[in-house]
């Protein structure tokens, strides 16, 4: 059993360029189960997908062909270990143009090692009471509130898809993953709200 976990791990750590998170890039050579997908740091992927994945433009489902070259797309993609799919497309999202534009767009490619050994020693449910651009004060039922750091990396997901900073309100629920950096502040690495914030 340990010898096949460590194969397993040591087959997930040789495809780390592979993407698995939220990416953003652009698609292209549409095929009926599977697309290219150039990211924003230009690498290029053979994605699939199928009639579970979930294409969107403007909140509202649009079929693949919806999409051209040139349309900037965010995407959340998984590696299926059963049948070997290197590159499986859950979701596929229109990126906001004007948060590209204003400067506000973050790069969310996540390394295939975030989902075996997550950063932060820290998870935390509760409700931000106050929040700036640098800092977020979390309000917990066990724990009383916490000060925790906003940092450059920190990624948003809002209903499951990415989001940006400048969409979370005070007094909404979250859901956090934190730890603490070399000065003993704690930074927050992930901020989880909407319908798929634990109850």
């Amino acid at each position: 059993m340990w010898q096949r976990a460590f194969w397993l791990l040591s087959m997930l750590l040789r495809a780390e360029d592979v993407p698995v998170g939220v990416v953003s890039g652009y698609i292209s050579d549409i095929q009926p189960a599977s697309f290219l997908l150039k990211t924003i740091t230009r690498k290029e992927f053979r994605c699939s997908y199928d009639h579970r994945t979930w294409f969107e433009q403007s909140r509202l489902r649009v079929p693949v062909k919806a999409f051209q070259p040139a349309d900037l797309v965010e995407i959340v993609a998984d590696r299926r270990l059963i049948d070997g799919t290197p590159c499986y497309v859950r979701t596929v999202r229109l990126a906001d143009m004007s948060k590209k534009e204003s400067g506000r767009m973050r790069i969310t490619y996540r390394a295939v090692t975030e989902n075996i050994i997550p950063r932060g020693e820290y998870q935390w449910a509760g409700t931000v009471s106050e929040l700036t651009a640098d800092k977020m004060i979390l309000r917990t039922r066990a724990d009383g509130y916490k000060i925790i750091v906003l940092r450059q990396d920190t990624r948003y997901l809002e209903d499951g898809v990415v989001s940006e900073w400048d969409r979370l309100r005070p007094n909404t629920r979250v859901s956090i993953r934190a730890g603490r950096n070399f000065e003993g502040a704690v930074e927050v690495y992930q901020i989880v709200w909407g319908s798929v914030t634990p109850r």
